[in-house]
């Protein structure tokens, strides 16, 4: 009995042995480095963490309108006049540049003419008796500056090579050419595609001048300015002046029969092209933003000679000579330039274009114009209304 007693003692025990303590299995969790840099243990439970940024898209927006005139400045007038050059050629890479075109009057360097020895090496080296037009000369390393600030790349990274004649006693390469191949261009709608690139749609000239095709330009932000990644030749790009748009200045008005509802636009001149260029006015069907009617311009080709166009004080639209008819009333701010002959610096215009409801248009009203200028009767709509009479009302 004694024997049989201890033999289910010692059974009793090893199954007390094979549960465990609680009845429960134990569980032993790894220590952090052999689970991976991405988990972490917090109070016994795993929490996967996504790295900083990773699957997020960047949110392509468009461009606004002031950000394209811009853009519109800085490719026509940045860098001194060096960068228009870059959409002269059409690439998909930057070291595809055409650099004839690109540097042809020096990209923005304030170059040196040549001395008499480089003039005489230059002649021997083409054979010409004499150089006939003008010419640009930059020493390479002026060129890799400019190709560094604009491309990132140098001379030897370029796949089109400089026609030009090379100076090898310093180093310079001179180009002649005619006077210059600028063109102005119009950037007419863009986006932005990450946080330091952009893409443009650009038409060469205006509406009445393009002797080159339209092209999507795209810009990478580089400190001050920006970089050009490709610039590609496309059809379907129209010219707008809608960039120019004086938003303040424009507004939806009923004008009576036969116009309707329409929207009457103010668009600022794009001085890049033309200093001198006037502000313009149209009038736009709402629905569908067709130009119904362009307001003539008080000078040929809307060139102001001898000032410059500032500001729009005023747009009003009132019937000042009671015919039943809305005209409409612009006061705009002029800078004088020094061939006026006139003294200070500004001057106001008033602008009247009356409503000729049968012939469906707007004519200027140049003789009560005429007269409310030249007596300084023209700084506000309520002065302009006040003397209308004595400019010439109601006569037509």
């Amino acid at each position: 009995m004694e024997g049989l007693k201890k033999l289910w003692i010692a059974i009793a025990c090893g199954l007390l042995l094979l549960a465990g303590c609680k009845g429960e299995p134990e569980v032993l969790i790894p220590e952090k480095e052999e689970r991976g840099q991405s988990e972490q243990v917090n109070d016994g439970e795993q929490e996967i963490l996504e790295p900083e940024n990773e699957g997020q898209d960047y949110t392509v927006r468009e461009l606004t309108n002031e950000e394209l005139r811009e853009f519109t400045r800085w490719i026509n007038q940045g860098s001194n006049y060096g960068n228009y050059g870059f959409l002269l050629s059409e690439y998909t890479r930057p070291e595809d540049v055409d650099l004839d075109q690109a540097l042809y009057t020096g990209a923005g360097v304030d170059t040196t003419p040549l001395s008499p020895e480089e003039e005489k090496a230059y002649l021997e080296i083409t054979g010409d008796e004499e150089i006939y037009t003008d010419c640009t000369r930059m020493t390479t390393e002026e060129i890799n500056g400019v190709l560094e600030e604009k491309l990132g790349l140098d001379l030897n990274k370029m796949t089109q090579k400089l026609t030009w004649v090379y100076l090898p006693d310093t180093d310079a390469w001179v180009w002649q050419h005619g006077d210059t191949n600028y063109m102005n261009f119009t950037c007419v709608s863009g986006k932005q595609t990450s946080d330091d690139t952009f893409e443009l749609s650009c038409v060469p000239g205006d509406e009445n001048y393009m002797p080159y095709p339209s092209s999507r330009l795209t810009l990478k932000k580089h400190g001050d300015g920006y970089r050009f990644l490709s610039n590609i030749y496309t059809v379907g790009v129209e010219y707008s002046k809608d960039i120019w748009r004086i938003e303040e200045q424009s507004f939806n008005v009923d004008l009576g029969a036969p116009w309707g509802d329409v929207f009457f636009v103010s668009y600022a001149p794009d001085k890049s092209a033309y200093g001198n260029q006037d502000v313009t006015f149209s009038i736009i069907k709402p629905s569908d933003g067709v130009e119904l009617f362009s307001f003539p311009s008080v000078e040929d080709e809307n060139y102001r000679r001898n000032e410059q166009f500032n500001q729009l004080q005023a747009v009003s639209f009132k019937d000042y000579n009671e015919d039943g008819a809305l005209d409409v009333i612009i006061i705009a701010d002029y800078e004088l330039t020094v061939y006026s002959g006139e003294e200070g610096n500004m001057r106001q215009e008033v602008r009247l274009y009356r409503n000729r409801q049968e012939e469906g248009d707007f004519i200027l009203d140049m003789d009560r114009m005429d007269y409310l200028n030249m007596n300084g009767l023209n700084h506000t709509i309520e002065e302009v209304m006040e003397h209308m009479e004595e400019a010439g009302f109601p006569a037509e």
